[in-house]
């Protein structure tokens, strides 16, 4: 019998090694961090492009609550919205959700609301985070000219060593800034070729309390399991069945975004927030036929909150259901000198919306129209690794990628919108020697018009009349707009890897930094006609209206940038650094952009002492003023934010673990970038687990 030393509520993230494949360097040393988002092997540091990584070690030593404790160390990534978990956001080097593509075990997550939230999942079912900076179109097509966030859950391989075939965890946690309580069970086994995981969480948390001094109203709980069958048919064919759920409630405004409150336009309302993910992949690379290396993924998954307005009853729906599927084939070869990779690939998915209201006489709920979408792809990458040409010394990697894609969308009534779009990519690194690289990255991406902007109907919001009052109200109603183009971007990017290790004798000294341009074209917003008609103003007074709202395309813009990621390791003391900056204007206003962010420093740094088994840590985060829009009221100061977390394995024979940490230590009040409302303040937290494998 063997105890595992894990640790905390995340007790099925806890013994996983991490998300990226991670392989051993020629001389055993240092580690090789393999980005499998972008379905190449090359390891992280010579890539063209730049990537980062959350592994388990991490997870566990944070303990993330929410999608910004869970995604905050990423660069170039912001979190937004609030503190409330239906009202977080994100936005990836200055472009929003809607450019971002999230990826759960490999099945996409498109649910998208910025009233609702985008992505439910309990952090203590995951064991690691890729995200995969700049376009990535021409492998994910639409939706990722941002980039893309991978997110992996573990199964019992990871939790089990050789030699074990089962084991069990179970975990309680308490926070203070929330009273939130936690708390998880996972059990898992193999059998010969078999393996199976079965993990139950729960939280749940009332107001929160922010930096400022003020109380958030929240009423928030949620319980989350998973299920994951594996098989291992045959020497290189592996299978995975998973069931994800999330089945959350909240008492909280309609908006939870931001501090909003409750008034006669943003209704106190109980939410009843569901997600299922139900994914089967599988790996077909048998040794035999060394030719063949595929990937699979199949999937559904439905995501859906249903409110009700405490006061007036009144029903609200907004559900979004994805299936899809997606095939990688990778064909290893020699060309000339070269090793050469080749990726060929197909995708189908499909989305369909439902909506509801009943208030509304046909149950239209405004802003989530009866939709369907469906896109179709087809995509090829090159990967060539080998020496410089023209008698250069060194080693130069050139990946060059296309991606064609056929979308369609249309609705119950028989409107319809079709398009497509080819999107290119070619990046290449040159590296004289093995501890230096500089590369350069130029890539095309799109994002098709969404069901919500292109047949937006019902009512964007109401209030009395300007003239009689209540009880009578007149609306501002959406307008639909199939004639909407895809925004399309083109992005280049220049940087370098320098590894200093082997210089100053340490164990890890890696630096990566970039700059990079984004210009976009045919941009998507959201227009408001807020107008009152002739006839609120003269007897009988009606009929009368508050105007429209519409999605329309609009000029162009460009969003600048850099990128800075330090890692250090040497004996018992890590530690990870990034510093990030990003710019961005509309051409012909110059107004700034709407997801931009200050300058922002994030260094975390972590001291191990093996023999007491006994791990202390700290972050920083520190972001500089943000003063760039027109509007004083959405300026924001510079602040910095001190966590310190600990973890302590008491006994060396016992899977006894405790962890703890005080976030945000100095009680700082501050605000990010178009949340709306000050930050959550100090914050203690505790973790107490027991994990054993037999």
């Amino acid at each position: 019998m063997r105890h595992l030393l894990l640790t905390g509520t995340a007790a099925l993230a806890l013994g996983a090694p991490a998300y990226a494949q991670e392989a051993d360097a020629a001389d055993g040393d240092v580690e090789v961090i393999i980005v499998e988002a972008t379905h190449t092997k090359l390891d992280a540091f010579i890539y063209p492009g730049m990537t980062a990584t959350i592994d388990s070690e991490a997870l566990d030593l944070y303990r993330p609550s929410d999608l910004d404790d869970l995604l905050r160390q990423l660069p170039g990534l912001e979190v937004t919205g609030g503190p409330r978990r239906t009202g977080q956001t994100l936005s990836l080097r200055g472009q929003g959700r809607e450019n971002t593509t999230l990826l759960l075990d490999g099945a996409r997550q498109n649910y998208d609301s910025g009233h609702d939230g985008v992505f439910f999942i309990d952090p203590a079912l995951l064991v690691g985070i890729e995200a995969v900076r700049g376009p990535a179109s021409s492998l994910y097509g639409s939706g990722a000219s941002g980039g893309v966030i991978a997110f992996r859950t573990a199964d019992a391989g990871d939790l089990l060593e050789t030699g074990e075939n089962w084991g069990y965890s179970i975990g309680a946690g308490y926070r203070s800034v929330d009273e939130e309580n936690r708390g998880s069970v996972s059990v898992y086994g193999r059998n010969g070729r078999f393996d199976a995981l079965a993990s139950l969480s729960s939280r749940s948390s009332g107001d929160i309390a922010l930096g400022s001094g003020n109380d958030l109203p929240a009423d928030d709980s949620a319980v989350s399991g998973l299920v994951k069958l594996g098989a291992d048919l045959a020497d290189g064919i592996r299978t995975e069945l998973s069931w994800q759920t999330y089945d959350g409630e909240a008492t909280e405004p309609n908006n939870a975004q931001g501090g909003a409150g409750v008034d006669s336009l943003n209704a106190l309302a109980r939410k009843d927030i569901a997600s299922d993910n139900i994914t089967l992949t599988a790996r077909i690379a048998p040794p035999a036929l060394d030719w063949l290396d595929l990937e699979l993924t199949v999937y559904s998954n439905e995501t859906g909150v249903d409110e009700e307005e405490l006061a007036s009853g009144r029903r609200l729906r907004r559900d979004l259901e994805t299936v899809g599927i997606r095939g990688d084939q990778r064909f290893e070869f020699d060309l000339g000198a070269y090793e050469a990779g080749l990726t060929v690939g197909g995708e189908y998915y499909e989305d369909s919306q439902d909506g509801f209201d009943s208030d509304d006489p046909d149950g239209t709920r405004g802003g989530a129209p009866d939709a369907d979408s469906t896109f179709s792809a087809g995509w090829v990458q090159l990967e060539l690794d080998g020496p410089a040409p023209f008698g250069l010394p060194g080693r130069v990697v050139v990946l060059p990628g296309i991606r064609y894609d056929s979308f369609e969308t249309s609705t119950p009534g028989g409107a319809s919108s079709s398009r497509d779009a080819t999107s290119t990519r070619f990046g290449a690194t040159y590296a004289p020697v093995d501890s230096f690289n500089f590369f350069v990255s130029w890539g095309e991406a799109f994002r098709a018009p969404s069901i919500n902007e292109l047949y937006l109907d019902g009512t964007h919001f109401s209030l009395p009349h300007i003239i009689l009052g209540a009880p009578y109200f007149i609306t501002n109603d959406f307008i639909a707009n199939p004639d909407l183009l895809p925004e399309e971007t083109e992005t280049l990017e220049i940087g370098f890897s320098l590894d200093l290790s082997d210089r100053i004798n340490v164990d890890r000294l890696e630096v990566r930094t970039s700059w990079y341009e984004t210009e976009a074209e045919n941009l998507i917003d959201l227009f408001v006609d807020f107008a009152f008609d002739p006839g609120c103003f003269s007897p009988p007074f009606l009929p009368c209206s508050a105007g429209t709202t519409q999605s329309r395309n609009v000029g162009a813009a460009k969003i600048t940038g850099y990128e800075t990621q330090l890692a250090f390791a040497n004996g018992p003391f890590a530690l990870d650094a990034s510093l990030t900056g990003i710019d961005g204007h509309d051409e012909e206003t110059g107004a700034p952009l709407g997801s931009l962010a200050p300058t922002r420093l994030f260094v975390d740094g972590r001291w191990t002492f093996e023999s007491l088994r006994l791990t202390l840590g700290g972050r920083i985060e520190a972001a500089g003023e943000y003063d760039a829009p027109v509007d004083p009221a959405e300026h924001r100061d510079s602040y910095i934010v001190a966590d310190t977390y600990a973890r302590w394995r008491p006994f060396a024979d016992s899977g006894l673990s405790l962890n703890a940490g005080i976030e945000n230590l100095t009680d700082e009040d501050y605000d990010r970038v178009f949340s709306g409302v000050s930050e959550p303040g100090r914050s203690v937290r505790f973790d107490i687990a027991w994990t054993q494998n037999f």
